[in-house]
């Protein structure tokens, strides 16, 4: 389940400057609020109404509070064993080894076959040609190669 929509807004900030707004307020004001949350003037009788707004933000601040704590440990923390362990399996991988790096620099993967004294023979792409009368041809090319000479030959293939 995703995380909610936020309840909550700002009460007041500590905004200076420009940047300043119909909600910012002074050091001065800051220490009044919380004289008054110290001597628990929320909750008195007397000033109940006076605070209602108040308490009210910060019934919803509260409640915004367990929502994140919800989230938090119903839909992030439930990593399993399974996945745990393919994560750390993963983590310890560094890279290529010294090996594979030679091979790709070589491209010794290359599809070839090494025939008598040092004769390489690749294949090519197999060629669909269609045809207008039947059925299409297929070819394929193959070429030999020896000290720097290379020979090529297109093969039907039926």
């Amino acid at each position: 389940m995703a995380l909610a929509d936020k309840k909550s807004q700002e009460l007041y900030n500590r905004k200076t400057g420009a940047s300043s707004d119909s909600k910012t307020i002074d050091a001065n004001k800051e220490t009044i609020l919380q004289d008054a949350f110290n001597n628990k003037e929320y909750i008195d009788n007397t000033n109940l109404l006076l605070n209602a707004g108040l308490v009210y933000i910060i019934q919803q601040m509260q409640e915004d509070i367990e929502e994140l704590r919800r989230y938090v440990s119903n839909d992030i923390d439930t990593l399993t064993s399974a996945q745990s362990n393919a994560i750390t399996a993963n983590t310890a991988k560094v890279g290529i080894t010294t090996a594979q790096a030679s091979a790709i620099t070589a491209n010794s993967a290359k599809v070839s076959l090494e025939g008598g004294t040092s004769t390489a023979i690749s294949f090519g792409d197999m060629i669909t040609v269609p045809s207008k009368k039947g059925a299409a041809t297929y070819h394929i090319v193959m070429t030999a190669t020896k000290s720097g000479l290379s020979k090529s030959i297109t093969l039907s293939l039926t």
